[in-house]
């Protein structure tokens, strides 16, 4: 009897698109630390603190609205799709997805 197998690995060149970018990078470590979803107001100020290298108090409003508007329109999408982040869009909130573990040690 044969068995269906299924795959949650992605392919390397799916695993080198999504980490091409230092701010998906930065994303993705940013969840990888996290216990816990993530509203993503509070990933945009981390993510804007670290492509500045200051304190997330030291990010301002504008700052964070336009990190905010580039998460959603252009690095969460890539990430849902590909299943490594899962996004409530009731919380505005996202975790890290099974499919990251095989991210997590290219993020540090």
């Amino acid at each position: 009897m044969a068995t269906d197998t299924y795959s949650t690995e992605l392919p390397s060149d799916v695993v080198a698109d999504l980490l091409a970018t230092p701010r998906r990078r930065l994303l993705l470590a940013t969840l990888a630390r996290a216990d816990d979803c993530l509203p993503v107001a509070t990933l945009a100020a981390h993510v804007a603190a670290a492509e500045r290298d200051v304190p997330v108090e030291a990010v301002g409003p504008e700052e964070r609205r336009r990190v905010w508007t580039a998460l959603h329109d252009e690095d969460l999408p890539k990430l849902v799709a590909t299943d490594v982040v899962a996004y409530d869009s009731t919380r505005d909130a996202v975790s890290l997805s099974r499919a990251a573990r095989q991210l997590k040690g290219r993020l540090e």
